[in-house]
């Protein structure tokens, strides 16, 4: 569950970029933009990577 509420962040924190990047002007458009990609490429891993309870750990000797 957690997982899913990161990633839901990171999508609304990207879209709320997005926004901002409309209006604004080329060189923090692009900038805007480049953050954006950061935080759904961020979620996309999010969701890619095992449950912490799938991990098994290993015993010390």
């Amino acid at each position: 569950m957690a997982n899913e509420d990161l990633v839901r962040f990171l999508s609304d924190s990207a879209a709320e970029l997005l926004g901002k990047a409309e209006n604004a002007a080329p060189v923090a458009a692009a900038e805007f933009l480049d953050e954006a990609e950061e935080l759904l490429a961020l979620g996309a891993s999010v969701l890619n990577r095992p449950a912490v309870a799938d991990i098994k750990t290993l015993e010390a000797a």
